[in-house]
């Protein structure tokens, strides 16, 4: 019961979220009219398609929130704000089913050719389909700007947010009931489970994927870190983790037990307990800490 209460506040804050974002692109643009595109089409067009890959279904339905808010601010016609909430919902749900039906892994990369053919036959079709539905609603000369604006925003500001997103930060999808988060290493750090053995995996791993041993040493080098760190503030907590190798390197960390950020310095450490925590800053792209439920979560990138 907790769990479900947990998600459901995700979900509400992630539609929140959505809608304040689409209604500060699109409102003040919309008012100062800068432009004379149709009413569904601005600056605020790439977003139906990051929601819909990385929030799903809420994130979407808060777009759709936001479209309808900042429609009936701006005093658009109810012909109008019914053809863009049309639009958002055809390529937020659009882009979360088609994509997660083709990648059953649960990533979403842009990495492999593969990767990329999906994604820009996905923008393609859901902006014809959404110029389709403008039409049906607003007349046929609505089809090709509708189109042209989401197939334009897709590729060149979602395309890169995209890459952005899934490489850099290693964002984590909301993903549907039939997709399976694939790691390519999974691993619990027990009394009877050392670093060595979970090193050998990713050694392994990396060099079936062609990673050089200088980011494996990178990766090896912050997870033992996090994990000392843990440990002497956790000494009874099973620490698991688990790992995507790509383009960059995702380690996420979880221990359960009190609220402990092994990224921040703590009062009473001296120079060096700090040692361990200035080498995870200087190897990794980023790395956070969050705390949920009762599970501390560490997250690095390298």
């Amino acid at each position: 019961m907790g769990s479900r209460k947990f998600l459901a506040k995700e979900s509400a804050f992630a539609i929140a979220a959505a809608a304040v974002i689409y209604f500060l692109l699109d409102y003040p643009i919309r008012i100062s009219g800068a432009y004379n595109f149709p009413t569904g089409i601005g600056i605020k067009s790439f977003l139906p398609f990051v929601f819909g890959l990385y929030l799903g279904p809420a994130g979407t339905i808060g777009a759709g929130i936001g479209a309808v808010f900042t429609s009936f601010v701006a005093k658009a016609p109810l012909i109008e704000w019914f053809s863009e909430v049309l639009c958002v919902l055809i390529i937020g749900f659009g882009m979360w089913f088609l994509w997660f039906t083709m990648n059953r892994d649960g990533n979403v990369r842009l990495e492999k050719p593969k990767d990329y053919r999906n994604y820009i036959l996905l923008v393609a079709l859901l902006s014809a389909i959404s110029g389709l539905g403008a039409a049906s609603i607003e007349g046929l000369e609505e089809f090709f700007p509708t189109f042209l604006g989401y197939l334009v925003s897709g590729y060149l500001v979602s395309g890169l947010i995209v890459i952005l997103l899934g490489g850099i930060f290693c964002l984590e999808p909301v993903m549907p009931s039939w997709c399976e988060k694939n790691s390519d290493v999974v691993f619990s750090l027990t009394k009877d489970v050392g670093l060595d053995t979970v090193n050998e995996q990713i050694e392994e791993t990396a060099l079936l994927k062609g990673i050089g041993m200088k980011r494996v040493f990178e990766i090896e080098n912050c997870l033992e870190e996090v994990y000392l760190r843990l440990r002497k503030e956790l000494p009874d907590s099973d620490i698991l983790g688990r790992m995507e190798i790509g383009t960059t390197i995702s380690l996420r960390i979880f221990a359960k037990g009190k609220n402990y950020d092994p990224l921040a310095a703590g009062k009473e450490e001296d120079e060096m307990d700090l040692a361990g925590l200035k080498l995870i800053r200087h190897r990794a792209l980023r790395a956070s800490h969050t705390y949920r439920n009762g599970e501390n979560r560490v997250h690095v990138v390298v």
